[in-house]
């Protein structure tokens, strides 16, 4: 029995192999080897992608939540000095602005400091990914014979879509990401 689920897979894996690489070789000869990609269309569609996505979303939420009681805190003292500072002397009335204008401040800089860390891990979570990317677009353009292949977020104006090749490159990422994953359970 579970030799005929391994055949099975493998034959579906080289039949959808086979469809891909068969379209994509259509598509390299039809359009001269030129052929494009939408490389965020590639990265947020591919699975290694969404969960970079959602380790990006949950740092998200854990500022948020960080964040809420001093944004609640903030808030509550502009409504205090709104509706308060006609009764208060000067002195009490400049005092409380001062810290109002403190805690702002201070709730910017975390704010900023927060999105230099998801930034950075932006960027370390992402490296691998887009090297990755890098070796399946280069491999499928020599693998095809594609002469060009062009980023179409990069400033491209116009593209038949029959030249745009990015699901295909999406399925590749995805099936290198997932094939050392399935040799490390065996």
């Amino acid at each position: 029995m579970n030799l005929r689920v391994v055949s099975i897979c493998f034959i579906v894996a080289l039949w959808v192999g086979t469809s891909c690489l068969v379209s994509s070789n259509a598509i390299a000869a039809e359009n001269n080897g030129i052929v494009i990609v939408n490389i965020q269309q590639v990265l947020l569609g591919s699975s290694s992608g969404q969960a970079v996505k959602k380790v990006l979303e949950d740092k998200v939420l854990q500022f948020q939540k960080q964040f809420q009681a001093e944004q609640e805190d903030v808030e509550a003292m502009r409504v205090e000095i709104e509706k308060k500072s006609s009764v208060w002397s000067q002195q009490v009335k400049e005092e409380k602005e001062r810290d109002y204008q403190k805690k702002v401040r201070e709730l910017q800089t975390k704010s900023e400091d927060a999105q230099f860390e998801l930034q950075q891990l932006e960027k370390q979570t992402m490296e691998p990914i887009v090297q990755a990317l890098q070796k399946v677009i280069a491999d499928m353009g020599e693998k095809n014979g594609y002469k060009m292949i062009i980023d179409s977020r990069a400033g491209l104006l116009y593209f038949d879509k029959a030249l745009d090749i990015s699901e295909l490159v999406t399925k590749e990422l995805d099936s290198r990401e997932k094939a050392p994953k399935e040799e490390s359970k065996k």
